[in-house]
C-alpha cells in the first residue's frame, strides 16, 4: 500500500509543473537546430576543432583552448597560425596527418606530442575527418582533441620496467655462464693435472711437480673466485666488522705488492705526492685496507700493457688520505667506466672482453672505501689509461705529523 504525503504530493506537483518548461526547451532546440550545435560545441569537455588542410584553425570551442593553455578561444585562434610549426614537438608530424587523411578521409587517435602556451609539452590523440565538397575536394578537417599524456607515461614506466627485467634476465644468464666459466676453468685443470699425476712413473719428479704447481694455481684460482663471491656478498650486507690499527702506508702498500707474485711485484712503484712527505700514518682496518688496494692492483696490472709500470701514489691532507692506484692501460669509455662501478659489470658491458672476471673488484673496493667513511673516485678515458683513487678521512689526532 502507498502512502501520499504532503511532502510527496509537492515534489509531484513541481515535477508536473517543470515538465512544460523543458519540453518548451526541447521544442526550441528542435526549431533552432544550430543554437543546440553551437551549444554542444561551446559546452563539450573535449578539444574541439576546424581547420583549413595548410594547418591552420577555422574554429576551436573552449575546452580545446583550456587544453592548450589559453584563456579563451580568440586568443589561441590568433595566436596559432600554423599548426605544424607552433603546436607539434616533433618535426614533420603535421605532414604525417595530412597524409593519412589524404589516404582513408579519417583518422582515431593519432597521437602526437604538442607544445602548450606555456612551454610545457603534453600527449593529445586526434580524431578527425575530412569534409569536403559536392565534387569531394577537401574542404577543411574536423575532429576532437584528448590529452593522454597520463596513459602515454604509464605506457612509457611499463616499458622501461620490461626493458629493464629483459636486460637483468640477460645479464643473469651471461653471470650464470661467466661464473660456469670461472669455476670450470679450474677445476678442469685440476682434475686434468691430478689425471696426469697418476699416469706418471714414479722416477717422473719433475714432471709430477710441475703438475702440482698448476694444480695448486688452479685452486688458488678457484679460491679466489669463491672468495670474492663471498667478500661481496658479506660487505653489501654490511656485516663486515672492522678493527682500527695505525698503519704507515708505505711499508704497509710494499709488504702488500710483494704479495702479488709471478713477478708482478716488479711492475709496481710506490711514490708520494708532491705535497706529501714520508712517513704518512693512518687508523684505519688493515685487512679492508688490503683487501681494497689488491683488487684496485689486480684490476691495474691486468689492464696495463706488461712493459708500463702501476703506480700507488699516496697523498696526505689535513683530513684525509688519498691513494691512487695510476695504470697506463688503454682506458676505459664512459660506458665502460660506469659500468665497471656496478656490480658484476663485465657480465653486463664485456667490452675489455680480452680479460674474463666477474666484474667484482672495483664494487668491492667501493664497498670497503665506503665501510671506512671514504669513498672510490674513478678517472678514466680511451687509450689514456685509468686513475683509482681511494679517499679515506683521517680523525683528528690520528694522522702523522
Amino acid at each position: 500500500m502507498t502512502v501520499s504525503t504532503p511532502a510527496s504530493q509537492d515534489m509531484v506537483s513541481a515535477a508536473n509543473a517543470s515538465t512544460p518548461a523543458v519540453e518548451a526547451g526541447v521544442e526550441a532546440d528542435r526549431s533552432h537546430p544550430e543554437d543546440r550545435y553551437r551549444r554542444l560545441f561551446e559546452q563539450a569537455p573535449w578539444g574541439l576543432f576546424q581547420t583549413t588542410i595548410d594547418g591552420r584553425y577555422l574554429d576551436a570551442n573552449p575546452a580545446l583552448a583550456r587544453l592548450y593553455g589559453y584563456e579563451c578561444r580568440e586568443d589561441m585562434l590568433r595566436a596559432l597560425t600554423d599548426i605544424g610549426a607552433q603546436l607539434y614537438v616533433d618535426p614533420g608530424r603535421r605532414e604525417a596527418f595530412v597524409a593519412e587523411m589524404r589516404s582513408r578521409g579519417v583518422i582515431q587517435g593519432f597521437e602526437s606530442r604538442i607544445r602548450r602556451r606555456d612551454g610545457t609539452i603534453i600527449w593529445i590523440a586526434e580524431t578527425c575527418r575530412e569534409v569536403r565538397d559536392a565534387n569531394g575536394q577537401p574542404l577543411y578537417y574536423e575532429g576532437t582533441v584528448e590529452e593522454i599524456t597520463a596513459r602515454k607515461e604509464v605506457e612509457q614506466a611499463l616499458r622501461a620496467a620490461n626493458e629493464q627485467a629483459q636486460r637483468a634476465n640477460e645479464a643473469k644468464e651471461r653471470f650464470l655462464a661467466l661464473v660456469t666459466h670461472e669455476l670450470r676453468t679450474p677445476l678442469h685443470a685440476i682434475l686434468g693435472f691430478g689425471d696426469l699425476i697418476g699416469q706418471l712413473d714414479q722416477d717422473e719428479v719433475a714432471e709430477r711437480d710441475d703438475y702440482l704447481r698448476e694444480i695448486t694455481s688452479a685452486g688458488n684460482r678457484l679460491l679466489r673466485t669463491v672468495n670474492r663471491l663471498l667478500d661481496y656478498t658479506r660487505l653489501a650486507s654490511g656485516v663486515a666488522a672492522t678493527e682500527l690499527q695505525l698503519i704507515e702506508l708505505e711499508p704497509f702498500i710494499t709488504r702488500l705488492v710483494r704479495q702479488l707474485g709471478n713477478g708482478r711485484e716488479k711492475r709496481v712503484r710506490i711514490q708520494h705526492d708532491a705535497e706529501t712527505t714520508a712517513p704518512c700514518v693512518l687508523e684505519v682496518d688493515g685487512n679492508l685496507l688490503s683487501r681494497a688496494l689488491m683488487e684496485l692492483l689486480a684490476n691495474a696490472l691486468a689492464y696495463s700493457p706488461a712493459e708500463q709500470p702501476v703506480v700507488v701514489e699516496i697523498g696526505q691532507r689535513l683530513d684525509a688520505v688519498t691513494l691512487r692506484v695510476i695504470d697506463q692501460g688503454r682506458g676505459m669509455s664512459a660506458e665502460e667506466l660506469q659500468a665497471a662501478a656496478v656490480p658484476f659489470g663485465s657480465v653486463i658491458l664485456q667490452a675489455r672482453s680480452r680479460q674474463q672476471g666477474l666484474g667484482l673488484g672495483l664494487p668491492i673496493a667501493q664497498s670497503i672505501a665506503c665501510m671506512l667513511g671514504g669513498q672510490l673516485d674513478l678517472s678514466s678515458s680511451l687509450l689514456n689509461g685509468t686513475i683509482a683513487t681511494l679517499n679515506l678521512p683521517t680523525p683528528a689526532g690520528k694522522l702523522a705529523p
